[in-house]
């Protein structure tokens, strides 16, 4: 499937309840192989292989596995392991925080979220690793050691550098997922998954129709490579600690203009929200948004390789050249690109509610709202000059329960910025305060349901509410 086709996983898995890797759910646990690489069959054109029947270890047998730790699965594992529930978090990175750390993601957007949210923030700002001066900002290698110290606190354990390959179904539920890492392919078995990709990979595979990027055309936001540099002086008249830096792209065009660079800003005529330098709480550090790759599938390996390579070139060879020729950061030095792109937009799995743009618009409130939203519209032209671009004026608004449950996949529940959403709706909740929020529900849900011995789409959304209420989660009103 391409991009630019209008995705939905719908060819006999509407109605069909789970697909995936199957099990019979009354087999006694496989036991482990000898590790030997199992024989498989080459189809004579080299286009598939059929591989060989073989039983996969159970490396844990939890109450919830949360697929994904970045702000989602942070929030959903710190819920789900406060219930009491036994909780696995498998992370593909070497650290927790996702786009705050491996992407070195800044701001915290709509960060007022009560309950886990806020008690991160407290421990940060303990640990002098936050500032909501005129944005809140963070450092990011501290919110890597804070998360490893909260998950720990509250018994909730993760796993590095493992993928999560597929959903086990089993019984018509998804009962789990395969891992694989440096310890080979394993199962991991739980009660309740909650998908916290950011793609919906687990969702996906599991049958669950989705809208890949807006409906007209099936394009997604672009993605973005965030970098830091250091030694900047002064920008604007204004000391490196005091930074205003919103009007950067008239420095940087200034900049390009008076030197006669042979620098093409990778924007239209009128880019959104960048480039943009974003003091962080560490000394002498900036962060800087502003690489833009176009027209990249996010769930697609080769795309998001090329997309990667483009965007590094971008800030080594596009503006830091530029930048260097605004007064006051003629020495910056490029200290990091992120180890990860940052994504913006893919999947829009399908839930039992789709939140749209006449939801955003109106300010919607709803009774079974498991997280609010207070960010604006913020849309990144698909392409240059994309003449579709049309952000909605929102209002603040509530995402229902609804949004991240599955018509008809039980054992599943998935947050962040993948939940059932328009393309308009969605570039307001996709932020990462709003997508922990949205990850302390999911895991909540997840514990409550494995209680139970339920589903999570048979949980009452009003009661799961009430339950947030309860723990200090903020609404409107």
């Amino acid at each position: 499937m391409r991009r630019r086709d209008f995705l939905r996983a719908s060819t006999g898995m509407v109605g069909a309840g789970c697909v995936g890797v199957s099990a019979r759910a009354d087999e006694d646990r496989p036991a482990s192989t000898s590790g030997a690489a199992a024989p498989a069959t080459i189809a004579s054109d080299r286009a598939a292989i059929q591989e060989a029947p073989r039983k996969t270890p159970v490396a844990a047998d939890v109450d919830v596995v949360v697929v994904g730790g970045g702000p989602t699965g942070v929030g959903a594992a710190l819920a789900a392991a406060g219930e009491g529930a036994t909780t696995l978090v498998v992370e593909r990175h070497g650290m927790l925080g996702g786009m705050w750390t491996a992407g070195l993601l800044n701001p915290l957007f709509d960060s007022r979220k009560g309950w886990l949210v806020e008690k991160l923030i407290a421990r940060l700002r303990e640990a002098d690793a936050w500032r909501d001066r005129k944005m809140p900002v963070f450092d990011p290698e501290r919110m890597k050691l804070t998360l490893e110290q909260m998950l720990g606190e509250a018994n909730a354990a993760f796993w590095y550098h493992v993928q999560a390959t597929d959903p086990i179904v089993a019984d018509g539920a998804v009962r789990g997922v395969l891992v694989e890492g440096k310890s080979g392919r394993e199962a991991v078995l739980a009660k309740v998954v909650v998908d916290c990709t950011g793609d919906g990979d687990v969702a996906a595979r599991a049958g669950v129709p989705f809208q890949f990027g807006r409906a007209i055309d099936g394009l997604a936001q672009p993605m973005t490579l965030m970098f830091e540099v250091t030694d900047v002086e002064r920008f604007e008249g204004h000391p490196a600690d005091e930074l205003h830096a919103r009007h950067m792209l008239d420095a940087i065009t200034s900049a390009i203009e008076k030197h006669e660079l042979p620098i093409q800003l990778p924007y239209g005529k009128k880019p959104r929200g960048t480039p943009w330098m974003i003091q962080i709480p560490r000394a002498g550090v900036v962060a800087i948004q502003a690489t833009h790759v176009y027209r990249y599938d996010a769930t697609n390996t080769r795309d998001v390789t090329q997309a990667t390579v483009e965007a590094r070139r971008q800030a080594h060879e596009i503006f830091l050249p530029a930048m260097r020729k605004i007064p006051g950061m003629e020495s910056i030095r490029l200290s990091q690109t992120a180890p990860s792109i940052g994504v913006r937009e893919s999947r829009h799995l399908e839930g039992r509610y789709t939140l749209g743009a006449d939801d955003v618009a109106a300010g919607r409130r709803f009774d079974d709202a498991v997280a609010c939203c207070t960010f604006g519209c913020d849309i990144h032209e698909i392409y240059p000059d994309d003449p579709h671009a049309k952000p909605v004026r929102a209002k603040p608004f509530e995402i229902p329960y609804r949004c991240l449950v599955p018509k008809e996949c039980a054992g599943l529940v998935f947050a962040g910025r993948c939940i059932s959403g328009e393309h308009e709706a969605h570039a307001s909740y996709r932020v990462t305060g709003t997508c922990m929020a949205m990850g302390q529900a999911a895991g909540l849900a997840a514990a409550i349901a494995a209680r139970r011995n339920v589903s999570p789409s048979q949980l009452d959304g009003k009661t799961i509410h009430h339950e947030l209420r309860d723990r200090g989660a903020v609404f409107l009103g």
